[in-house]
């Protein structure tokens, strides 16, 4: 038995609410062709035009039209699925003036190399080396160069960070392992030279002195340490170091906006070295789409080039 189109969208990781939406919208669009006459299984892009039309003079805005054009393209997916037809009709059909604005200025590769390397980790000799907060201090920022490695290196979101665990981390296999999320897919990627030497240093001392803070036995690969004498409040993920180390790249680098702007930049970068699918991968997406979003990035990024070294 065919599976309906609900299964069909919960099993591309929609949500709830989502597949709700969705389906109430094909609901639209098939009691709209029915008022014609016109079945599912013989609609053209006519068809689909002629609706896009008729929701336009309802008042629908290009963004809001445009959802129900990806509704539409998902639904002629599922029934290519189900064998009722043959190809999607409606696959390249666009409609203008809904592409995403560029949400970040993109870091070139020199800059993601100085977030990286402004980030220093106090020597032991420090002046403040006595001071009873130095030991937990110096610890920690070991352990966030070690994750600002992970996200300008591989690209790795916030919360994929607090999700890594000890076994994710393949270091004689030189890779990584990065779980799957509603939104993402998982992958495993591979390890630069330089991070294995690093990561084996905070994975087999740096992170076992950061646990002499705690009181329990934490899985997660990278944790945050407790107030000085209240092991009791140890997190089991990073999630509390964001807003620091935000806040500290910021007094170095003023280029620097936020973390989703650093994997903006590195999938960029990406799609100058390998092919649509490979960075989709690489990423995470579930989507194909969801990295041609980043294309307008790579687009004027090219554009830039030409300006500098081919002005007319």
């Amino acid at each position: 038995m065919a599976r309906s189109f609900k299964e069909h969208l919960q099993s591309h990781g929609k949500s709830k609410s989502t597949v709700e939406h969705y389906n109430t919208y094909t609901l639209d669009f098939l009691a709209w062709l029915d008022k014609d006459g016109t079945t599912i299984e013989t609609a053209t892009a006519k068809e689909v035009l002629s609706y896009l039309s008729h929701l336009q003079k309802r008042g629908q805005e290009n963004k809001t039209r445009n959802i129900r054009l990806n509704v539409i393209k998902q639904f002629f997916n599922y029934q290519i699925d189900c064998g009722h037809r043959t190809e999607n009709p409606i696959q390249h059909l666009k409609i203008r003036g809904t592409k995403s604005k560029k949400l970040y200025p993109i870091l070139d590769k020199q800059q993601l190399d100085k977030l990286y390397n402004d980030y220093k980790i106090p020597d032991e000799k420090d002046e403040r080396a006595n001071r009873n907060w130095f030991a937990s201090y110096r610890l920690s920022k070991a352990r966030n160069k070690a994750i600002l490695s992970l996200m300008i290196n591989q690209g790795l979101t916030t919360p994929e960070v607090n999700n890594l665990q000890l076994n994710d981390l393949k270091l004689k296999e030189g890779k990584v392992f990065i779980g799957g999320r509603r939104k993402s897919n998982e992958r495993t990627l591979e390890l630069k030279s330089n991070q294995i030497i690093e990561l084996m240093e905070y994975q087999y001392t740096t992170r076992k002195e950061l646990l002499e803070f705690c009181n329990t036995d934490i899985k997660n690969l990278f944790i945050s340490t407790p107030p000085i004498g209240k092991a009791e409040n140890t997190r089991t993920d990073c999630k509390e170091i964001w807003k620091r180390l935000s806040q500290e790249i910021k007094e170095q680098n003023k280029e620097f906006i936020n973390f989703k702007q650093v994997r903006t930049s590195v999938i960029t970068h990406w799609l100058k070295q390998f092919n649509l699918r490979q960075v989709q991968y690489m990423a995470g997406h579930r989507y194909v789409s969801s990295t041609e979003g980043y294309l307008v990035n790579h687009t004027e990024d090219l554009q830039k080039d030409i300006d500098e070294f081919y002005p007319f």
